[in-house]
């Protein structure tokens, strides 16, 4: 999933930080064609991953990550994420830290409105086996619309 390409005269930070925004586009579009198990192989082995509150809102390993995309993505029948304002801090030479805004619409599988969501994803990340991996990442809401789950929200 990671692409390099077109950033040969990148140094090697500017490398790292085009591989991290791979990574997240990756994860946004792995998300919208409901591949859970391609979403799992974007984080790292000893991973945490948090969507919401609760012990169901958390998920350790990409075995883990995997059953709980499965589970909120069943409740859906399509979705869109659109990422933007992606701030990348290296931290060293295989440990980063991003900051990326999300606005997400959502249709349900049951008859209710749309959902739409407005949040920001955290996430440390890790070189592991030459890829940028999530080693955490965690939904942190600052908004929704007929969208009430229990979400982290901001600050907290």
């Amino acid at each position: 999933m990671e692409s390099n390409e077109g950033c040969e005269t990148c140094g090697g930070g500017e490398r790292d930080r085009y591989a991290i925004n791979d990574l997240i586009t990756a994860y946004a579009q792995a998300i919208d064609d409901k591949r859970a198990e391609d979403v799992s192989a974007l984080f790292a082995p000893e991973c945490v991953f948090r969507v919401f509150k609760g012990d169901k809102g958390e998920a350790r390993g990409r075995a883990g990550v995997s059953v709980l995309v499965e589970r909120v993505l069943s409740t859906f029948t399509a979705t869109s994420h659109h990422v933007s304002n992606v701030r990348i801090d290296l931290t060293g030479p295989d440990s980063a830290r991003a900051t990326t805004y999300l606005h997400a619409w959502h249709r349900f599988v049951e008859d209710r409105p749309d959902g739409l969501l407005w949040a920001r994803y955290e996430d440390e990340l890790v070189r592991h086996e030459d890829r940028w991996l999530f080693a955490q990442r965690t939904l942190r809401v600052t908004g929704e619309q007929d969208f009430a789950f229990l979400w982290i929200t901001a600050g907290a």
